[in-house]
């Protein structure tokens, strides 16, 4: 893979993945579960992304190879844990996929009322899924048009819906309780959870030493002012119980600050936000599948030699397949939304594990490496990481013990193979 990738890339393409369509769904659904105090559960998410941004800052800066995360952890923890690692993520992009295809669904619908939303659902992951087929500098191209027409959208909405907060929508601030707005964390963390995603492209970032910590640093303030004010304009300018039955409460809010065009806008606009992390999923997935490929746990036919012309044709189809039958499950978008957060956090525990390890078992890279942390930072940073993410999967786990174990069994799938692979490469070796 060639480095194409420049600052500016990296902003649109961490911005389009992270902001996609859960803001537009999500604040909704999490208001009608914690009241106005969604704001405070999207601002406590925010804490766990802090931690992620800096570990792919470092990771990124150690390893700007395409797949980084896979390498990082297999030379720093082990190759087991390289591959467990991949393989949650990869799940984690294909059940998003699903979740941001379904939230895609319901504001396009309301474009075009006549469309089934399975339908919708199907098509946008499909015609990204052959977008991918393309060069990344060509989806950079689109990814940035869809990330200026959306980000219009949501600053608009959030200065207006913040200068028409009403007092009685915000009182009282906690009605269910700080349990349920802990809980709420965890599918608040989904809208945060693509910072990582600058790791696996570091193989494509030119200037990756500088360009990386530079881009997710601006990314996030991005990110976090965004959240903070749109949740607060919603609760503060719509009832929380009202918002709990709204399919596209973003566009509600529109509608009611500036008219029927305004939401028409905002429409296209949650439209586009889906386009761009479907867009951003499909292209980080597929790379994941090059790395695996490329260390010979997957199929040689998927690896970066075998590319056709440059481009991820073999690997993009796998995703654009797995994807497809993830959308068959039929869940609901909160549902997805835990999903990918609980795998995300046990993602972070293992990256946070690996930031321990840097000066014992990378010296060289790390002493090379143009961004880096102190020894009292990496262990902070990793130590903070373990805790954090931990604290927010108890939550997942006291409150859905059947996720923990389809996890385990998810899990459990993955080591299979991998030894079996593994056992297969020695006999023919």
């Amino acid at each position: 893979m060639k480095r194409e990738l420049g600052l500016v890339a990296v902003i649109v393409t961490v911005v389009g993945y992270v902001i996609g369509a859960s803001i537009f769904v999500l604040p909704g659904q999490l208001a009608g579960a914690v009241g106005p105090a969604v704001v405070l559960s999207y601002g406590l998410a925010a804490v766990i992304a802090v931690f992620a941004c800096v570990a792919a800052a470092q990771l990124g800066s150690l390893y700007p190879k395409t797949g980084a995360g896979y390498v990082a952890i297999s030379e720093l923890l082990s190759p087991v844990a390289g591959f467990v690692t991949t393989w949650l993520m990869l799940a984690v992009y294909v059940l998003a996929i699903a979740l941001i295809a379904y939230g895609f669904s319901d504001y396009f619908v309301k474009l075009f009322p006549r469309v089934d939303k399975t339908i919708a659902a199907y098509g946008v992951v499909i015609f990204f899924g052959l977008i991918n087929l393309g060069k990344a500098q060509d989806l950079v191209r689109l990814q940035t048009v869809l990330v200026i027409v959306f980000m219009v959208a949501l600053v608009s909405v959030s200065v207006g819906g913040v200068f028409a907060i009403e007092r009685v929508n915000i009182t009282p601030f906690m009605p269910t309780g700080f349990s349920n707005v802990m809980t709420a964390v965890v599918p608040a963390f989904f809208s945060y959870g693509g910072f990582m995603v600058v790791v696996e492209l570091a193989g494509e970032i030119k200037k990756p030493e500088r360009t990386i910590p530079v881009g997710l640093a601006i990314s996030f303030a991005i990110v976090l002012v965004t959240y903070i004010s749109l949740s607060l304009a919603l609760v503060g300018s719509i009832d929380w119980q009202e918002l709990a039955t709204l399919n596209a409460p973003v566009s509600h809010l529109a509608e009611k600050l500036f008219g029927p065009w305004g939401g028409i806008f905002v429409a296209i606009a949650a439209v586009g936000a889906a386009a761009t992390s479907v867009n951003a999923l499909v292209l980080v997935a597929s790379r994941d599948i090059i790395a695996l490929a490329d260390s010979g746990v997957f199929s040689a036919k998927l690896s970066n030699a075998t590319q056709v012309s440059g481009k991820a044709t073999a690997s993009v189809l796998v995703v654009l397949v797995f994807a497809i039958i993830a959308l068959t499950f039929g869940q609901s978008v909160m549902d997805y939304a835990i999903w990918v957060s609980a795998m995300t956090l046990l993602y972070q525990v293992i990256i946070g594990a690996a930031m321990l390890f840097i000066i014992k078992k990378a010296p060289a890279a790390y002493a090379h490496s143009g961004f880096k942390l102190s020894p009292i930072g990496l262990i902070l940073c990793g130590v903070g990481m373990i805790m954090i993410s931990c604290v927010f999967l108890f939550f997942v786990f006291e409150e859905s013990p059947e996720r923990s174990i389809a996890a385990f069994v998810y899990l459990g799938i993955g080591l299979g193979y991998y030894l079996w692979r593994q056992n297969s490469n020695k006999v023919v070796g």
